[in-house]
């Protein structure tokens, strides 16, 4: 199976502006995950760039202390806590598949591991309440901002 030339031509013109695009999501993640511990009605914030994150060193000596731009934070309230985040926040789209240039979200319970016993999910950190974030690298206030609008 090979792709399209055209296909190929742009996978190959955006590697040229990779590093930059993964430094300043990391960038945006890193301080988004610091602002989300402080609001109401987020329980924890899981992201390997935080301190209080259980594998903090392990990430730092792995990763060299580039912790990438995925982080996942869990709402008071579950499930009706993440609907209304969604409503609340229509800036940061709904992507079953994460990794656009702009911010992304996705509900693990209801995508990836919908298939995955409560139980499992219990045991693996997933509950209802929780939301994957791929940060994208736009302008942080901008995130920020429409992350303030889901979480009123």
């Amino acid at each position: 199976f090979a792709s399209a030339p055209f296909d190929c031509w742009l996978a190959e013109r955006g590697l040229a502006t990779l590093d930059l695009r993964i430094r300043a999501a990391s960038v945006n993640a890193a301080r988004l995950a610091d602002w989300l511990v402080d609001q109401r009605g987020v329980r924890q914030v899981i992201y390997p760039g935080r301190t209080d994150h259980p594998d903090h060193e392990l990430a730092r000596s792995l990763l060299g202390g580039a912790f990438g731009n995925m982080l996942c934070f869990e709402l008071d309230g579950g499930r009706s806590a993440v609907n209304r985040f969604l409503k609340r926040a229509p800036g940061i789209p709904f992507s079953p598949s994460l990794g656009h240039t702009t911010t992304t979200l996705s509900h693990p319970a209801t995508t990836s591991h919908r298939y995955v016993s409560p139980a499992e999910r219990k045991r693996q950190g997933i509950s209802d309440g929780l939301i994957r974030l791929s940060v994208g690298a736009e302008d942080y206030d901008r995130i920020e901002a429409e992350m303030g609008k889901g979480l009123t």
